[in-house]
């Protein structure tokens, strides 16, 4: 009963009244970014979904898939994980060709689509699957389509999956050994323990919460290997400050008012975070701005340039119909100077606006959306930019900075996640 009132009490806040509406966007246009966020959508890209579907507002059901991509970031009490340990399922990459490369015996699968589009299963030893799971043993390496991943830790569980008409493989470990794959991709390993520490119960809570999300939806993957989620390789030698990290935090997640939190983090604000319901119009109190208090001016990305090409904007432009030549830019920024929607300026004097946080950000391939245009010529804008990524969560380096004045994890996590504790639920 508590679980359905939560869920009713989450979705009544959500503030659909107050989506734009943009009326003045071309309608080839909003039908071009309602297919985008049905992608983004369909792909796990919730925050994306959100951005795109406030900005179109009343177009066609934007409002209802709205609601639904909101419902990822419902409460999960934490009493769901006191069992112990999970396990986590990591995607690793499509197949049409896997080995598991073993001292003992090699185990070859390949999955094939003919020419013709005549779907077929995974095939292995001559029968075919659906799904198929494979057992690891000492000394066993990865092949994925003739690339080697590594050697597996020893009874390492691979599920090879039928997925969207094609096929995955996807490594079953323990939650804590995944971690200790996670860190030394995310974070340098020379940083001060409570940095490695504050990393480590961060991507723990985003671990436990997609694992949770993913079971409900009847996924065959928890989280990816990439930056779609947080970065995982196999590790093939575990540092002892890295292990010290995770075990020293082993359990411990961030949480507030008793729901584990969507712990995100990214490499560097700039200077201060965003708040989520500015991106997306949806309020995790968790996730609200943050000013850095630590001079973060001497770390990496603190600062950079980079040189848009306009036939880069042109070329998004024209995936959604619209077919100018870009001639400036001009950025509606939020009060610390984070960029929220981007209006591109044509020669003719034509202009669009499109939501910058998110969508224009990715397509671009910019930093992060904290930047200026210092400059322009006949094919470039020269941008002046702060931080690196998506600038909501827990900040790396100014993790890095805290930890170096002294802070510890605990301190820190509360730092960028308000109003939370940390709280060991296995």
């Amino acid at each position: 009963m508590l679980k359905k009132l939560f869920a009713v009490l989450f979705l009544l806040s959500v503030p659909l009244l107050g989506i734009n509406t943009n009326n003045d966007i071309p309608q080839i246009a909003k039908e071009q970014l309602y297919r985008k966020g049905i992608e983004y959508l369909s792909s796990g890209n919730y925050i994306g979904a959100l951005e795109l579907f406030r900005f179109l507002g009343n177009y066609k059901n934007s409002k209802i898939l709205y609601t639904e991509a909101a419902k990822f970031f419902e409460h999960i009490p934490v009493e769901v994980f006191k069992g112990g340990e999970p396990n986590i399922r990591v995607y690793i990459g499509h197949f049409s060709d896997f080995e598991l490369v073993c001292p003992r015996r090699v185990e070859k699968v390949s999955f094939r689509v003919p020419v013709g589009g005549i779907f077929r299963k995974i095939t292995y030893r001559g029968k075919s699957y659906k799904k198929l799971t494979l057992t690891g043993e000492k000394g066993c390496r990865i092949l994925l389509n003739g690339v080697s991943l590594g050697k597996l830790p020893l009874g390492v569980n691979i599920d090879l999956v039928e997925y969207r008409r094609g096929a995955i493989a996807v490594l079953n470990l323990p939650l804590e050994f995944y971690l200790k794959g996670v860190l030394p991709s995310e974070v340098y390993t020379s940083w001060p323990i409570e940095a490695l520490k504050a990393q480590a119960v961060a991507s723990r809570t985003f671990a436990l919460f997609n694992i949770y999300r993913a079971r409900k939806a009847g996924k065959p993957f928890d989280v990816g290997s990439t930056t779609a989620y947080q970065v995982f390789r196999i590790p093939q030698r575990i540092l002892p400050q890295v292990a010290r990290a995770v075990e020293r935090t082993r359990g411990e997640a961030v949480v507030y008012k008793g729901s584990l939190i969507y712990a995100m983090f990214h490499s560097n604000s700039g200077g201060c975070t965003h708040s989520f319901g500015e991106i997306t119009g949806l309020n995790l109190p968790y996730l609200s701005e943050v000013k850095e208090v630590c001079d973060i001016k001497a770390l990496k990305w603190s600062h950079w340039t980079k040189r848009l090409k306009k036939r880069t904007v042109r070329k998004i432009l024209s995936h959604l119909g619209i077919h100018l030549k870009p001639a400036d830019m001009g950025i509606k920024r939020n009060p610390c100077g984070r960029g929220l929607f981007i209006t591109i300026l044509s020669e003719d004097g034509r202009k669009i606006t499109l939501p910058l946080a998110v969508f224009f950000r990715l397509e671009a391939k910019i930093p992060s959306d904290w930047f200026y245009v210092i400059g322009k010529s006949e094919s470039d804008f020269l941008l002046a930019g702060r931080g690196f990524g998506h600038g909501l969560g827990m900040s790396q380096w100014g993790a890095f900075c805290l930890s170096q004045r002294g802070w510890d994890y605990k301190r820190i996590l509360r730092f960028y996640y308000r109003g939370t504790r940390i709280e060991r639920i296995y």
